[in-house]
């Protein structure tokens, strides 16, 4: 497997309230729509002081995916959004449509990977099982695209005590919360925060103190992080907010456990990020990475890196991946971000005696990302299982053969790869 920091799991959610009977609010990972224009959609549970179910929608459009147009006043662009939730029930649906334009002085802001277009909507809904059906159009190309998913909306009036859905964000110095509804992270990881909608409807004195437990995770469920912190709550279902210490991650996916234990009664909430940028790696996982740097670095560079002293390995770490940058103007380095989805998809998905980037389908597939073409050739009498992968620009084939029948698989061609 990858060092403990660096797995980059496909990125899920599970929100869970358990208390003396369970209950759940929503269960929806980030939504991403598969076609242009691409987009992303953040679905929140939260409530009003009724414990009303109050979903909120945030679209995340980058403004790449947009189509532009020069107007007198600069750049102009725009997008039609569509929200529907259907009722299992087969009742009447929820949701809107409705647009919004932007403009722009610069061309060059269109294509900056961290300018995004975002629109958020919050919709009143009772309890029931929706199918939930996103849609975003490019007004200027008239593209459109969907992502959709099922929700489960619990009554919380039935419940004394909980949460609601987390909200992920950052944490400036003066405590002003930012929401992040990408769920990804940068260097920003270190200001990372968390506001959560907390409900106490039993009675007694207000403002109330909450002994709140949290952890971060990774996806094996290793804790990176973790600590007990006090809030106050004025009322119920106010937003309170937490700030988890020691939060230098690498690059990787984690979860955040957030957690209220008051006797035997238990609330907790759940809610998964991922961090695309970070300091070097340090300790064990350096010396791992250094393994996999070696399929896309010079032997000098790997040996001269492995050779540092721990003071100096931070410094080459980053000059190594400067170099690399195509986009060095820009504070996203798009190919030491590729190089880490490439490493988890291939943990992930190639079997061998070992981490999955180390079999022969994993190196390849860091080294030249995914295939043009598949081709797989059963087995016979006197060959084994055959997987041809084809890439196109500039040509390539690797022969690979399932020669013990276990699905771990061999490069046989070109064998001096």
């Amino acid at each position: 497997m990858l060092p403990r920091r660096l797995s980059l799991l496909a990125l899920t959610l599970t929100i869970a309230l358990l208390a003396t009977a369970t209950a759940r609010a929503a269960d929806l990972p980030l939504l991403r729509s598969f076609a242009p224009p691409f987009f992303s959609a953040d679905v929140v549970v939260s409530m009003d002081s009724t414990a009303r179910s109050t979903v909120g929608v945030t679209f995340t459009v980058p403004y790449s995916e947009l189509n532009w147009t020069r107007t007198s006043a600069g750049y102009g662009a725009g997008a039609g959004f569509s929200v529907v939730f259907e009722p299992d029930s087969r009742g009447r649906l929820y949701g809107d449509s409705f647009e919004r334009r932007v403009l722009i002085e610069r061309y060059e802001q269109t294509r900056s990977p961290r300018n995004n277009l975002l629109v958020t909507r919050k919709f009143d809904l009772p309890p029931g099982r929706y199918k939930v059906r996103l849609r975003v159009r490019d007004l200027g190309s008239d593209l459109e695209s969907e992502a959709s998913d099922r929700l489960t909306l619990q009554d919380l009036a039935r419940v004394p005590v909980g949460f609601a859905d987390l909200q992920l964000g950052v944490l400036d110095s003066t405590g002003a919360f930012t929401v992040m509804p990408t769920r990804r992270f940068g260097l920003n990881a270190e200001d990372f925060g968390v506001r959560v909608v907390a409900f106490d409807r039993r009675p007694g004195e207000w403002p109330r103190q909450l002994q709140l437990h949290y952890r971060v995770v990774d996806e094996t469920g290793t804790v990176f992080t973790q600590g007990d912190t006090t809030v106050s709550l004025a009322r119920s279902a106010d937003a309170v907010l937490l700030r988890p210490s020691h939060m230098d991650l690498f690059i990787g996916s984690y979860s955040i456990e957030v957690e209220r234990v008051e006797g035997k009664s238990r609330w907790r909430t759940t809610r998964s990020f991922e961090v695309e940028e970070s300091g070097p790696p340090r300790g064990r996982d350096y010396a791992q990475m250094l393994d996999a740097l070696a399929y896309i670095a010079t032997s000098e560079e790997v040996d001269g890196m492995r050779n540092l002293p721990a003071a100096d390995q931070a410094a080459a770490w980053e000059k190594f991946w400067r170099r690399r940058d195509p986009t060095p103007e820009t504070a996203r380095n798009e190919y030491q971000i590729e190089f880490f989805r490439r490493l988890h998809y291939a943990d992930q998905h190639f079997s061998g005696f070992g981490p999955g980037w180390r079999s022969d389908m994993g190196r390849i597939y860091v080294r030249y990302g995914p295939p043009d073409q598949i081709e797989q050739r059963a087995a016979s009498s006197t060959t084994p299982q055959l997987e041809l992968w084809f890439y196109n620009q500039p040509f390539h084939r690797f022969v690979f053969a399932d020669r013990e029948g276990f699905g771990r698989y061999t490069l046989v061609q070109p064998s001096g790869e």
